[in-house]
């Protein structure tokens, strides 16, 4: 970890918790600025994540959530990023990521994170052998980036309790 590591950006599959978790954390942290990548999407565009990619189709989605994660890695404020798990599959997204931020990789059973995506209007619709696809394509990726792997299916004041206890965080504490 270098000093230039001034943000933590909370990324996994969507459906495990990243914006919950990314407030939750900059909360305790005592009120750290907060990106999410869903919700900057929104505001822009007037439109949601599964608009966007019903309008405008997934690359160009995948595009601006890229878009979104490096320029929130751009600012000097320290910052808790809500990022999209697409951005992990951006080569210049995964340099950021090492270079700039420490990161949280939450996931959950794909049995539980797909009643979850069944549930949520904001997401893009996701069948489970794709979703399952993605999860295994992924998986190698969160890997190089993550300073925390985390099980997400703790109480959203657990999960902040792993991370800021674990190695990677404590200097925060």
């Amino acid at each position: 970890m270098t000093d230039s590591q001034t943000h933590i950006v909370v990324t996994g599959l969507m459906g495990v918790g990243k914006s919950t978790t990314a407030e939750a954390l900059a909360k305790r942290l005592g009120g750290w600025q907060v990106r999410d990548s869903d919700v900057d999407l929104e505001r822009i565009f007037g439109i949601n994540g599964a608009e966007l990619t019903e309008q405008f189709g997934v690359d160009e989605l995948h595009r601006l959530e890229s878009a979104m994660l490096l320029g929130a890695l751009g600012s000097t404020t320290p910052t808790v990023i809500s990022a999209a798990a697409w951005v992990v599959e951006d080569a210049r997204c995964r340099e950021a990521l090492r270079r700039c931020a420490r990161v949280v990789f939450l996931h959950i059973p794909l049995s539980e994170l797909r009643a979850r995506i069944e549930t949520g209007d904001h997401r893009r619709t996701i069948d489970y052998p794709a979703m399952q696809a993605l999860a295994e394509r992924r998986a190698p990726m969160f890997a190089t980036v993550s300073d925390v792997s985390i099980e997400a299916t703790l109480p959203t004041d657990e999960v902040i309790d792993v991370i800021l206890n674990s190695e990677a965080f404590r200097d925060l504490t």
